[in-house]
């Protein structure tokens, strides 16, 4: 089966796709946060190319494990596209994903400037990752 996931940002959105067989992620192209008809536009457009079965968002718990300021962004954009794509929808805990995937990034790429083109999809990949390793 494969599965999307979303990082969810104010700016930017970064996606990644994997197979729950494999349990292998890859990020694919971030897409600009313009507005929510743009981002459902562009994830239809992703389920359709790799038949994606399931979404897995990140979703920005505190440390602690409580709910974080943004986590009601993340479930208004959950309910709106629920309302739209007929696939089941996880939240996935994001912690540390960030970190994980600045990390990542610096291995491939020295400057920010060049690096933040992919890091929000990197943040996805690992998230992807995690779905996997819970599910």
């Amino acid at each position: 089966m494969q599965v999307l996931a979303v990082d969810f940002g104010s700016k930017r959105i970064g996606l990644a796709v994997g197979d729950t067989q494999t349990r292998v992620a890859t990020p694919l192209q971030q897409i600009p946060a313009r507005n929510r008809r743009h981002v459902l536009e562009e994830i239809v457009r992703r389920i359709g190319e790799f038949e994606i079965a399931a979404i897995a968002i990140g979703y920005p718990l505190n440390m602690d494990g409580s709910r974080g300021p943004a986590c009601e962004r993340i479930d208004q954009f959950i309910n709106f596209l629920s309302k739209r794509i007929a696939l089941p929808i996880s939240r996935v805990d994001e912690r540390l994903s960030s970190f994980a995937a600045e990390e990542m990034g610096r291995e491939i790429e020295g400057d920010f400037r060049k690096r933040k083109t992919f890091l929000d999809s990197v943040a996805a990949q690992v998230i992807l990752q995690t779905y996997f390793e819970q599910s």
